[in-house]
């Protein structure tokens, strides 16, 4: 499971450069065909090492999310961009939910190679879907004026602002993934029936879900009244505490109200970061840049489950609440003291200097 999104964060920032030179759009569809047809293959794997890599492959292939956030802002006007990045955000949340939800059924019902083809022919159709539907207007740059990649990703590294919405990418995927794997040991911990834990546990990770869906489809609504700056840094303390409630939580109802608090905060945090990243790179760089982030949410991916994993069964149950709610803290303090500018919905979005 963590060796896709692993090499994928090796990868995306390369591709994202090769986005910047040939096109969104391309790179879109090149992922969307590589993924249907890796899927489709999954399907017929006959041992573990050939389903293993496959799953490298995918992972080198690049990731969906940076190029497709990369595509949608370079096609929406600078005063929508807030919108824009939530509601994709939003609609990755809501895939994220549901997509294990209808694998399981698919699988159950008709045998577990049969999810890998469905979802591969999914992503085909998607691949149709976005090369009729979808424009984009893209200026090539001339050979002559391209930086070497190397230079491009130097340049990305060298504004401070964008190592912290790096951090807040990494918290971010590292929070929602690390509790899963010690979820049902606590729930069971708090006195519910071991009879009903999964549908337990699945509830409460759904109620984060759909509160942090609903918190990310809200940021057009947010940034015209907080600036990302001060969203950012609410979200972050706010998280920290959740954290720290949940610790506290004396039932399962409480634990799902803390569980809710947390993905808003969350659903939150991802499209601001992504805002200000807009902001800070230029338009000619941006898929270098989210090729990065992505990276960053890919490493929170893979670090969250397997540091939950050590971490619970070196300290106890508990630490994997403890250490998250410092990240969160930590996070907050040097948004607080280190973020450089006020940013808003509604700034001209020149790129800040790099310092």
């Amino acid at each position: 499971m963590g060796a896709t999104s692993f090499f994928a964060a090796l990868s995306n920032p390369f591709w994202g450069a090769m986005a910047d030179r040939n096109g969104r759009k391309p790179m879109v569809e090149r992922v969307l065909l590589l993924f249907g047809l890796i899927m489709i293959l999954m399907a017929f794997a006959s041992n573990v090492y050939q389903l293993l890599f496959l799953r490298i492959f995918q992972g080198l292939c690049g990731g969906f999310t940076a190029a497709a956030t990369a595509l949608a802002i370079s096609m929406s006007p600078k005063k929508e961009i807030s919108f824009t990045v939530g509601m994709l955000q939003t609609a990755l949340i809501v895939g994220g939910a549901s997509g294990p939800m209808i694998g399981g059924l698919i699988a159950d019902y008709f045998g577990y190679r049969q999810p890998f083809v469905v979802f591969g022919v999914l992503c085909l159709i998607a691949l149709v879907v976005v090369h009729f539907r979808v424009r984009e207007i893209f200026t090539p740059v001339v050979r002559a004026e391209k930086s070497p990649i190397k230079a491009v990703f130097q340049y990305v590294w060298s504004i401070g602002d964008l190592k912290l919405m790096l951090l807040v990418q990494f918290l971010t995927q590292f929070a929602m993934q690390s509790i899963g794997p010690i979820l049902p040991m606590y729930i069971l911990s708090l006195g519910a029936s071991s009879t009903n834990i999964a549908s337990i546990s699945g509830t409460i990770i759904a109620i984060a879900g759909l509160t942090s869906a609903m918190s990310s489809a809200s940021m057009g609504y947010l940034s015209r009244h907080f600036s990302h700056k001060q969203i950012l840094i609410t979200s972050a303390f706010l998280g920290g505490l959740s954290f720290i409630g949940q610790i506290a939580a004396t039932d399962i109802i409480s634990l799902g109200v803390l569980r809710a608090l947390n993905g808003l905060c969350i659903g939150a945090m991802v499209p601001s970061s992504n805002t200000i990243v807009t902001y800070l790179i230029p338009e000619d760089k941006r898929g270098a840049a989210f090729g990065i982030t992505g990276g960053a949410s890919l490493l929170g991916n893979v670090l969250g489950p397997t540091l939950a994993g050590v971490v619970t069964m070196a300290f106890g149950i508990t630490s994997i609440f403890w250490l998250t709610a410092v990240f969160f803290l930590l996070v907050g303090t040097l948004l607080l003291l280190q973020i450089k500018q006020n940013y808003t919905a509604y700034e001209e979005g020149k790129p800040a200097a790099a310092h």
